[in-house]
């Protein structure tokens, strides 16, 4: 499905010369592009000072990456089997100097427009494998932990990738499938045909392959079944209650579907131990959310895995 973000410039009665209300148009549609997209944003003064805002974001975001400012969290994610600790979602967070501790939505999209997603993209796997082959030498659970990356559009269509992704599975040691990457369905559907090559060579190197987000998006399920996903997280919308009450029949039939695809699923946004009751029933396999915990550093959750089970949220 194709979408377009579109910027206007209005001329008034003032003269302008051209370039400048082109400068104000592209403006607008970046603004257009930040906002969500496939919308059209009329030009406004205030976007100049956003601009200038930005450009000191993305000169920070440059010097962040080269002094390490950039940390990892990891968010649990629980086996409602028995409630113990399966794996984690590793997520970016940027400790700023003067905005303090700012999450991936402050910052994700400047490094994305500015070609910098790559070398964080890159970075998240280094450390995250390197995290993960700690704690499967230490912890002696029943099944290897996983941990899961978020993979942007622009690592997807680089085929450095598969390099990138050769050399960090060989040098960490993991077991296989247990690096997991995560994509969205937006994302693989920008370009399916692109996608399904690169994903069937990133299983073939011993990756795992999740789909993020799954019901947010509107991927056709003819071209689901191509993609050699491992596991689906259904997306929040469809785990918090309702007050129709159709929650279960939606989530059983998307977990049937995803069993018949010879996948496993976990639940974001799961928040009580209802929740994980309900879930469990229902034949999902994993929770994540306020049930498991929220995201942690890398200290916090080597003592989670001490202590094995998770405490759930009444």
């Amino acid at each position: 499905m194709l979408t377009a973000s579109i910027g206007l410039a209005l001329a008034d009665s003032q003269p302008h010369r051209t370039e400048d209300v082109l400068k104000d148009a592209e403006l607008a549609m970046y603004h257009a592009k930040r906002i969500g997209g496939d919308r059209i944003e009329v030009f406004k003064p205030a976007m100049r000072a956003r601009k200038t805002d930005r450009l000191t974001l993305e000169a920070d975001l440059r010097r962040a990456l080269e002094r390490e400012e950039i940390t990892i969290l990891y968010q649990p994610i629980m086996r409602l089997e028995d409630r113990a600790v399966a794996g984690f979602e590793a997520v970016a967070r940027w400790d700023h100097p003067k905005m303090g501790r700012m999450s991936p939505s402050d910052f994700i999209s400047t490094a994305e427009e500015i070609g910098l997603i790559v070398e964080l993209g890159l970075f998240m796997l280094e450390r995250t494998a390197r995290q993960l082959s700690v704690w499967q030498r230490a912890a002696r659970t029943r099944e290897p932990l996983f941990a899961s990356v978020n993979i942007s559009s622009r690592q997807l269509l680089r085929h450095d990738l598969i390099h990138d992704l050769r050399t960090v599975l060989a040098r960490s040691g993991l077991a296989r499938g247990t690096l997991k990457l995560e994509l969205t369905e937006s994302l693989v559907m920008e370009n399916p045909e692109h996608a399904a090559q690169m994903l069937h060579r990133i299983r073939e190197l011993g990756a795992g392959l999740a789909l993020d987000d799954f019901g947010s998006g509107h991927s056709s399920l003819a071209y689901l079944q191509r993609f050699p996903f491992d596991t689906i997280k259904i997306d929040q919308s469809f785990v918090r209650p309702t007050s129709k009450g159709k929650r279960p029949i939606i989530l059983r039939s998307i977990i049937a579907l995803a069993h018949d695809l010879g996948m496993q699923v976990v639940a974001e946004g799961a928040e009580t131990d209802s929740d994980a009751v309900e879930l469990y029933q229902l034949g999902c396999e994993y929770a994540q959310g306020f049930v498991s915990g929220e995201p942690m550093s890398a200290d916090a959750a080597r003592d989670l895995l001490a202590g094995k089970r998770l405490a759930v949220a009444r």
